[in-house]
């Protein structure tokens, strides 16, 4: 079983033994987690990605949550099939592809197949077994909040008046049904492969939740345009509607508070080196300040844009 504290050296050595893996060629770091070490492995029979990580209290990572929401995934088709998991670390094939870029939300065809995986995954709540997370999103919100007023720092002047909206927000909810949902629907987290498939990747969140807070996180953690909003509603929906962009708009919201809040409690409390998350974040958002501090700040300035859309629209 691999320990957290290794080497990169060591791991390397660990990943090189698994018995999932025969005449292992290679194994190398894969750049671009925020939370979790990557390698890609070339075995014999073919190409594997390896993903190491241990449960994140702060997030409410549980690893045996994610691994069985992996399982269910995998089942539906929706994800990489998974080939090995112990605690602590998974492998599954390697997607020939890229990972989806903001502006592929522009591709037709690719956005209509990324809204048809939501849709088979939040069809699908009967795959899940097992102990799963339940992810609601205002509790993440109050959490994160509760956790960064208790260290103190600059950060602290930022959170003035954010649990009042994560209440306001909750109310206006209203009851729903849970589903199957992936709770961190950024582009990054979806491949394209070189057949034109989506699939989605990294469950860390997986669990059960609003189906609108991977709709509008489609979108909004893309930066889309009001245009392509109302085609990501069309696509899950079949039409548009007042009511529809109403919840879209308050998942929007929510989706940018816990982005930003997320930033700003993984500032705090990632044990990562700032090398690894530099790399990282200049990967994925080069336009931003390297490291969780530009991560915080860019979902800040969404957080506040679709605060005050919600408000123009629909109070």
């Amino acid at each position: 079983m691999i320990d957290l504290t290794w080497t990169d050296e060591a791991t390397r050595e660990h990943i090189g033994s698994l018995p999932c893996f025969t005449g292992v060629a290679s194994v190398r770091p894969l750049v671009g987690g925020l939370c979790n070490r990557n390698f890609v492995v070339e075995d014999s029979a073919g190409k594997y990605v390896v993903r190491v990580g241990g449960d994140i209290w702060v997030h409410g990572i549980s690893q045996v949550s994610v691994q069985n929401a992996m399982r269910a995934a995998a089942a539906l088709g929706v994800t990489p099939a998974l080939r090995h998991a112990e605690p602590g670390l998974v492998v599954t094939d390697f997607v020939e592809g890229r990972a989806l870029r903001p502006e592929d939300v522009r591709d037709e065809a690719i956005l209509a197949a990324w809204v048809d995986r939501l849709r088979a995954l939040h069809g699908g709540t009967r795959a899940a077994a097992g102990a799963m997370t339940y992810f609601w999103p205002f509790q993440v919100a109050r959490h994160y909040l509760d956790y960064c007023r208790a260290r103190p720092g600059a950060h602290l002047e930022s959170l003035e008046g954010l649990g009042e909206v994560a209440d306001a927000l909750e109310r206006l909810a209203g009851p729903y049904v849970p589903v199957f949902t992936h709770n961190d629907v950024v582009p990054q987290n979806a491949m394209v492969d070189t057949a034109g498939q989506v699939h989605l990747i990294d469950w860390d969140y997986g669990g059960f939740g609003h189906p609108y807070f991977d709709v509008s996180g489609l979108a909004t953690t893309a930066a889309a345009d009001e245009d392509v909003e109302a085609r990501v509603i069309e696509l899950y929906e079949g039409e548009v509607t007042p009511d529809l962009w109403r919840t879209f708009r308050l998942f929007k919201v929510a989706v940018n508070l816990r982005e930003y809040l997320w930033g700003i409690a993984q500032e705090l409390s990632s044990g990562l080196d700032a090398e690894t998350v530099g790399a990282g974040m200049s990967a994925l958002y080069p336009d931003e300040v390297p490291g969780y501090s530009g991560y915080a700040a860019m979902n800040r300035r969404r957080y506040e844009a679709s605060l005050a859309e919600f408000r123009r629209h629909h109070l």
